[in-house]
Formats: structure tokens, C-alpha cells, sequence
């Protein structure tokens, strides 16, 4: 249910940046809203303290944001405040800013290897993915020492695996398939 919340406000608000040409700015006004909140942590006390009003918790994120967001953001901020729903706010804002990469036509690619990838590896398998995604593709690299050696590839759904670990697992499974016919 709460999923469901969370995708109709970022859907409204993403309508109304379409409406307005102001995707992006928005997006640049959540990312701002995002880090000023994480940031300072007696606002997020504030946020998550049980006995603290709706409305005296909607004064205080106002009063920290004024001025730094527009009036529509702003607006869906009190919406979401007057109707109880502050839980879902960081996930309302997460949801609007993948509608808005999604739109631009940006994917972020996880890359696991069993080492650091150099750079210029990174940027190697970046061009690839864009090329054929025809998307602009963010990489993000995570070193995983289970995986022995080759790198996994994570992107839109979709997993490519040439790991050392899954070659010997699969071999592993041939091996007891042979053993058993």
C-alpha cells in the first residue's frame, strides 16, 4: 500500500515537472532537500521522533527548506505532511528522481569484480553498455574477492556473469549431471 502512495505523489509530481520544463530543476531541488535533511541530524531526529506533531514537523522542514525549493515541491512536501504520509517522503522522492533519470534515458550498471578495476576498464565497459542500450549508463564498481577473478555485470534487469565462480559452478554441475546419467 505504502508503495503504491509513494509512486502516485512522485508520478503527480513528475507530471507537473513535465507540464512545467522543470525536471531537471526539480530533480536538482530534491537532491539539495535529500542532503540538507540527511545532513543535519537533529532534523532527521526531529522527523522520526514519534511524539512530535505532523504539523510542528512540517514547520520545521519549512522553515529549513524555505527559499532552497520551489513552491510545487514545497507544496507536495505539505500535502504529504497534512495527510500522515511523512514516512513515505524519502521514498516518494527516490521514486521521482528514477522517473526522472528513467526519462533522460539514464541507467545505472552495478560491476562486481574480484579486484579494482581500472579506469580505463570502467570507461570500456561504460561505452559498450551505452552503445548498446543506446542510454546513457552510470557504472557503479564493487569489489566482491568471492568472485576470484571475471566481473558480473548488473544492468536494467539484467545480469551478465563471466566470474570465475559461477564458470566453476556451473562445471561443478556438469561434473555431478556426468556422475549421475
Amino acid at each position: 500500500m505504502a508503495q503504491l502512495i509513494s509512486v502516485r505523489y512522485a508520478t503527480a509530481l513528475f507530471e507537473l515537472a513535465l507540464e512545467k520544463d522543470c525536471i531537471d530543476k526539480y530533480s536538482d531541488e530534491i537532491k539539495l532537500m535529500r542532503e540538507a535533511v540527511t545532513q543535519d541530524g537533529e532534523i532527521m531526529k526531529i522527523l522520526d521522533h514519534p511524539q512530535i506533531s505532523s504539523d510542528e514537523k512540517l514547520k520545521i522542514l519549512t522553515s529549513a527548506l524555505e527559499g532552497k525549493v520551489s513552491a510545487d515541491i514545497m507544496g507536495l512536501i505539505n500535502i504529504v505532511f497534512r495527510k500522515n504520509r511523512e514516512k513515505e517522503l524519502a521514498d516518494i522522492l527516490d521514486r521521482y528522481l528514477d522517473m526522472a533519470e528513467k526519462h533522460k534515458g539514464i541507467v545505472y550498471a552495478s560491476v562486481e569484480s574480484a579486484v579494482p578495476l581500472k579506469a580505463a576498464a570502467v570507461e570500456d565497459i561504460k561505452s559498450k553498455l551505452s552503445n548498446k542500450l543506446n542510454k546513457q549508463v552510470i557504472v557503479e564498481t564493487k569489489v566482491v574477492p568471492e568472485l576470484i577473478g571475471g566481473i558480473r555485470i548488473s544492468v536494467e534487469g539484467h545480469v551478465i556473469d563471466s566470474t570465475i565462480k559461477t564458470k566453476l559452478s556451473d562445471l561443478k554441475g556438469k561434473l555431478i549431471e556426468t556422475r549421475l546419467a
